[in-house]
């Protein structure tokens, strides 16, 4: 069943690890078991001729994530076979943290580079690439914005593993930075 709910406060806890104050939390709306985006990449599949490869599919609209599973109550530990949705959760958010940014501006521009490169929308390089572009004078907004998902999310998750994540410390930075104008 479709619910709606605000984010718990756990997961406030752990989005500030990324966005800081940066994000206006109680404004966002977190959807779950919304059938619908699954529905959407389909059709999408299909329009581009692409095999469907059943992979849950979440989409952010302005401040609401729809996810269409069920997101964890509670924390659960890096090992924990949930986890991974909570790093799912902080990518969607940074969808949240473009819209309270860049207003509806910032969906053409993700759904744009989803449709031109697919799976590769994502890729920013890993640990050597950030640290490539940041020795090359890159800024988070050098990134589209699947890309900057992917670099919260991936550093969230190496820090919760306590690795290294000084390659990604220049980029989350701007995430806390105060928004312009």
């Amino acid at each position: 069943m479709h619910t709606v709910r605000r984010l718990y406060s756990w997961e406030i806890r752990e989005a500030r690890r990324i966005f800081a104050d940066q994000l206006n939390y109680e404004a966002i709306r977190i959807h779950e078991n919304a059938g619908w985006p699954n529905v959407l990449d389909k059709i999408g599949s299909w329009l581009r001729r692409a095999p469907y490869d059943d992979v849950p599919n979440a989409i952010t609209l302005s401040n609401h994530c729809y996810f269409p599973v069920k997101l964890p109550e509670s924390p659960v530990s890096p090992d924990h076979p949930e986890h991974s949705k909570i790093g799912w959760l902080i990518h969607e958010l940074t969808h949240t943290w473009h819209y309270q940014r860049l207003g509806w501006r910032y969906l053409p521009m993700a759904l744009c580079v989803q449709l031109v490169q697919r799976a590769r929308a994502y890729d920013f390089g890993g640990e050597e690439g950030l640290v490539e572009s940041h020795n090359k004078g890159w800024r988070l907004a050098s990134f589209n914005l699947e890309q900057q998902g992917h670099i919260a999310r991936t550093y969230y998750d190496s820090l919760v593993k306590r690795r290294n994540v000084n390659a990604w410390l220049p980029f989350i930075q701007e995430f806390r930075e105060r928004k312009s104008g």
